[in-house]
This record gives C-alpha cells, structure tokens and sequence, in this order.
C-alpha cells in the first residue's frame, strides 16, 4: 500500500467534532491562509455555514474570504438524507450565502471577495449528484463555491501536512487512533502514545534532510494533537504528560546520537519546547487563578481521600509550576530576566502560602518538588532576602509536619510511593505492616539543608522526632561508571544509585540522633566537597528540561545540586 491509500484512510475516520474540525485549521496554516476563526472558538454559538474562516489566495493567487463548513462522521458523505437534514448541508450553505462575517477589526475582510467551500471526508453519492449540482446552480449562483471531499482532503494533506512526515505507515496509524481512542479514560496511561513516539525515531533512518524534517514536524504535530484533544475534553493533563514523555524521549535521542552541537537540531528542539511551553500556558491559565486562592488545590468533594489527595496534589502541581517557570525562562528571551523570575518566585510563594497541603510530604521522593523548590529561589542571580526567608520558613514547616505525623501516628513519609498504603494508613490511622518509612531521603536531604540554612534549630528539631533505628541516606551516582546525563532522560536510575547513609557520625560507631553535635554533623558535611558535572544539556540552555527528567523519572536530585550552597567559610 502506499502513502496515499494511509492518508486517505486516516482522514476518512476522522470525525467532524473534535478531530477534523483540529486538523483542517493545521492544513489551511500550512498552506498559507490567515485563520480568523475556527470551530472550537465558535464553539456553542451559530456558525452560519463557517465553521473556519480564513484569508488566503486562490489558484490565481487572488486573495479572498474563505468560509469553509465541515461535515465529517455521519455526515461526511454527501447524500439526500444527510443533505436536507436540519443543520445539515442544504441549511449551512444557505447561512453561508445570506450571513456575511464581518469584523472591523480586519479592515481588508470587508473588501475582499468570498469563497464558499463544503469539506467532508467522504465522497458526493452518485445518485444525487444531480440534486446536489441543481442545488449550486440555483441557490449559489454568482458566489465561488468549491468542494473539497476526501480525494481532495488528501491531496492537500498529503502535500502540505501529511506526505512528508505524518504517521502514514500502518503501525503508527493505528497506535494514534488507539491513543485518543482511550483518551479520555481514567488513569489511561499513555502507553500507545509513547509507542508511537518511539516508533517515529525508530523509522528514522536518517539523521539529516528529508528524514530529519519528517521526524522533527511528526513530533510537532504530536504536540498539537494532544494539546487540542486535551482541550476538547477540558483536561489539560494528558497533554502535559504526554509532552513531558515526548520531549525527554526526544532529548535522550539527540544525546544519544551526538547531535546536541549541532544549531539545526537544538533550532528544531526549541520549536518542540514552545508548543510544550504552549500546552503548560493553557494548563496554568486555566487552573492557575484557582490554585492560588485559600486551599485553592483541595477538592471539596474528594472526601477522606483529600487527606492525602490534597498534598499529593500539591506537590505535583508545584513540580510542574517550577518546571513551566524554567520552560519560559528557556524559551522566550526576556529583557529583565531576573525581574521576570521574581514577578515568579512570588506567584509560587502566593501559592504555596495559600495551600497547606504543600508542607505535608506524602511520599520520601517528595524530597524532588522540595529540592525543586530550593534550587528554584536559591539562584544567585537575583536573589532577594525574601527569597531566602521562604524557603527557609518553608523547610522548617515541611520539618514541622513531619513532626506532627510522626508524633501522632508514628509514620514518616512512605519510601515506595505505595499509594494504597498511604491511604489504608490515612483511612485507619494506624501503620500497616507493609508500609514502608524505616529508610528516608528526604530527612537526610533536610538535614543537610540544616548546614546550607546554618539553622541548629532546624537541626535539633528534626533529631526531636527520628527513630535511632531511622536510616538516612543521601543518593548518589558514579559518573564514571555511568553516562549519567543520557540515562537520566530515559528510565528510573534507582537500581543504579549507591546510598551514603548519614545516621552515624565520627568512626560510624555513635548515632547522629545520640550524638546531636550540630557543629560535627556541619563539619562532616562541608568535607563532602565534590566535583560538580558538565552536563551538555545545562551547557547549552537547557538545563530545565535536566530537571523536568528527575520529576518525570522519580529520579532523586543528586546532592552536588545543594552541597554547592553550603558556605565553607
């Protein structure tokens, strides 16, 4: 089968609402037309024949109006029935002809000519082709109407949209019809998109020309895709994720094959990171203005759960504030920058303050959004002692629930991220067996975060609370023995980090909590002095995505990130 026969049949399964109605405006972009409006943005109110209107020119290269209706689904393939229908064929280009668009805005819309065009993605039934032609001849007679039906659908989209690089081979159509297939399904974990994206540098034979161009615009319009599917089902998560997995795949790939020199490659890349940075917008734009109010992020109608549900939650949308704050900051240059970071710094500190569920770590590797956070305020550049003063109060109230947890219930944060355990132990209020808080990194990361802060007080009531049998260990990795920076943009490095257990002091023969010596554990600390990496990806502007691939993996931040902040003097 070739190309073409894939084209067409991807287009002829396409729905009017949600899918063809998202990839036509895409083919009109590409062939050049302004779009002034399109379906979704009219979504709800009378469209009078014009689901998309557009400026563009013709075959004559004359500039005209454009006012497309689109029929898909049922209706894509033109007949009697679907033809005199209410809302059908017959009434919407009767709307296009007496109901002219207009708007001042656009001072050129007024005067241009207009073009009529009927798309579906099927054909006109041969037996009422007379009907239908009687039909133009009579009602539209002196208008320039066009139709546009699924042989001509994909000629264009193979020549302007599809032929050169969209998902024609029959593997990667059916994985992007299973992909939105399950959609909009609860806990739907993305695996057919992720094949799907995997696959595309699998099929790329070539890392140069053609082959590169295919590869880069394939991705793009996977960008665009989940995004407006995402949009369509008012839940911008999917597109989150998916764009996470898409741009970390995509990095490991540019790693892997050495092309992180190369200017085409990151010019390429960048592209990939603004339509991410356009899906975190919309993501933030929506939900932003609410998260920020009093317990903004906690669900009324989440019940019992929300005792749990409302810090993971917290957390999470943290995690994803910081990584959208340095996506912005990587993506578009900006005259002040460090007046850019401080406007915000201090929308995370409204939201923070305003959502108590950001203090109550749930799991250990919550130690990632909270070092997120540190290194976020903890930058040089720009640095205010307001600054300092959050982050230091935050630490000590992250320490002071931790406490409290502890105190009451006599549990830590879990080390496995089990879910379920953490909610059998919330429901009940007493541990279950399996549940797993004998270890901790992140109580090892606060104390060291003690010394950067020089905070005794920190120090002392953190060993308040800790169990002498409480193993804390700080993550690391070899460098040496690993490539470190590529395995971190492709899987979890957990069978691979080596542990520094931090409980002992001295020869290793008394306990930290026995000894309590603040001035020891700060000196033990300080001689940890150790080479800092040189990771491509920072070397070049990217180190945002860097940590996005320790959020994305549940990869710990490697200590190096906050021993660089300890004064040695």
């Amino acid at each position: 089968m070739n190309s073409s026969f894939f084209v067409q049949e991807y287009l002829s399964s396409l729905k009017e609402d949600k899918e063809l109605d998202y990839l036509f405006p895409l083919l009109l972009k590409s062939m050049g037309f302004r779009i002034i409006r399109t379906p979704n943005e009219a979504k709800g109110q009378s469209q009078y024949g014009k689901d998309v209107i557009a400026i563009g020119k013709d075959e004559n290269n004359i500039n005209h109006k454009w006012y497309f209706e689109l029929k898909g689904y049922t209706d894509k393939d033109i007949n009697e029935n679907n033809f005199h229908k209410k809302d059908g064929i017959l009434e919407s280009l009767r709307e296009a002809k007496f109901v002219n668009f207009e708007d001042y805005s656009i001072p050129e819309l007024q005067e241009l000519p207009t073009k009529i065009v009927l798309v579906h993605n099927g054909i006109l039934k041969p037996n009422f082709l007379a009907t239908f032609n009687g039909f133009i001849k009579q009602e539209l007679a002196g208008f320039n109407f066009e139709r546009w039906d699924i042989y001509k659908l994909s000629d264009l989209f193979s020549t302007y949209l599809f032929g050169e690089y969209f998902l024609i081979d029959v593997e990667s159509n059916s994985l992007l019809k299973k992909t939105f297939a399950f959609w909009d399904i609860e806990d739907y974990d993305f695996k057919e998109f992720k094949e799907l994206v995997q696959l595309q540098f699998e099929m790329t034979e070539e890392l140069k020309g053609r082959a590169f161009s295919k590869l880069f615009a394939t991705l793009g319009l996977l960008n665009t895709l989940v995004l407006h599917y995402s949009t369509e089902n008012d839940n911008l998560v999917p597109a989150k994720e998916c764009s996470k997995f898409l741009i970390l795949h995509t990095w490991s790939w540019i790693l892997k094959n050495n092309l992180a020199s190369k200017k085409a490659v990151i010019k390429e890349f960048k592209k990939l990171l603004t339509g991410q940075f356009e899906i975190f917008n919309n993501y933030f734009k929506k939900t932003f203005s609410i998260a920020r109010i009093p317990d903004g992020l906690f669900a009324e109608n989440g019940s019992l759960f929300e005792k749990i549900g409302y810090p993971l939650r917290c957390f999470e949308y943290i995690d994803d504030l910081i990584y959208y704050c340095r996506l912005r900051n990587c993506v578009f240059e900006s005259k002040d920058p460090v007046k850019l970071k401080n406007i915000q710094k201090d929308y995370i500190i409204d939201l923070i303050e305003n959502n108590n569920g950001c203090f109550r770590p749930i799991f250990d590797n919550h130690s990632i959004p909270i070092i997120q956070l540190f290194l976020f305020f903890s930058d040089e550049k720009g640095r205010r002692q307001k600054d300092i003063n959050f982050i230091a109060n935050y630490v000590f109230r992250v320490i002071s629930n931790l406490k409290v947890q502890k105190i009451r219930m006599n549990i830590l944060p879990e080390l496995n991220n089990n879910l379920e355990l953490v909610i059998e132990a919330s429901a009940n209020e007493i541990k279950p067996k399996s549940y797993c808080d004998s270890t901790s990194v992140l109580i090892a990361i606060l104390l060291e975060l003690c010394v950067v802060f020089d905070s005794e007080q920190f120090f002392k009531e953190i060993l308040s609370f800790i169990d002498e049998k409480l193993s804390l260990q700080i993550a690391s990795i070899d460098f040496e023995s690993y490539d470190v920076e590529q395995l971190l943009f492709e899987r979890s490095l957990g069978d691979l980090y080596h542990v520094e257990s931090i409980e002992r002091v001295q020869d290793g023969s008394k306990l930290l909590k026995v000894e309590a010596n603040f001035e020891e554990f700060k000196n033990l600390v300080k001689e940890k002095i150790e080479e800092l990496p040189n990771f491509i990806t920072d070397n070049i502007g990217l180190d945002s995505i860097r940590y996005l691939a320790h959020s994305y993996f549940k990869n710990e931040i490697l200590p190096f990130e906050w021993r660089k902040y300890i004064n040695h003097s």
